[in-house]
């Protein structure tokens, strides 16, 4: 079956397979993003980030800064960049969904980084299945759960762009 194309030339399976890509690094990576995002802001709440001097060899302005205008504005863009529109989609999320799929999500971030014994490439199902059933007391199927992560991305993906998240650029196909 040939790819799905729009108009455009875009690739309507690759872009889907980006989005699901970059819904679920944002699910896995939650936590790290949100404690540096809160960090940055801190940061620029009590001015300890100092910015880039691009004025290199000249002078300075001669009239007054305005800093509560200039930290009021860092923040706006802040708290308006894609990160944190980010970060609210996958609280969005994590408010929608049931237990059973908020578990998985928590688990699948404690398992982010499993190696089999054998050293082969990263694997997550045997690792959640395993906690799984140490948290809850039900161990689900492999397809059960892969069902699960797959419904989860979908709703991401729809709340990402209710929010208007920024997935990506992708590269159109040359004819």
């Amino acid at each position: 079956m040939e790819n799905l194309q729009t108009v455009t030339g875009i690739d309507i399976q690759e872009q889907i397979r980006r989005e699901n890509k970059v819904a679920a690094a944002w699910l896995i990576h939650y936590r790290e993003r949100k404690r540096i995002h809160e960090e940055r802001r801190r940061e620029i709440e009590t001015g300890t980030k100092k910015e880039r001097d691009e004025n290199v060899g000249g002078g300075r302005a001669s009239e007054p800064g305005r800093p509560t205008e200039a930290m009021a504005l860092a923040l706006d863009a802040h708290d308006n960049c894609n990160n944190a529109m980010w970060l609210l989609a996958v609280e969005d999320v994590m408010r929608i969904i049931g237990p059973k799929k908020r578990q998985l999500i928590e688990l699948r971030q404690e398992c982010r980084f499993y190696i089999g014994p054998d050293g082969g490439r990263p694997g997550w199902v045997a690792p959640v299945q395993q906690r799984f059933g140490e948290v809850t007391g039900w161990c689900p199927a492999e397809r059960t759960l892969h069902e699960m992560w797959h419904d989860v991305i979908g709703l991401t993906v729809r709340i990402a762009m209710a929010h208007n998240c920024i997935f990506g650029k992708l590269r159109q196909k040359t004819p």
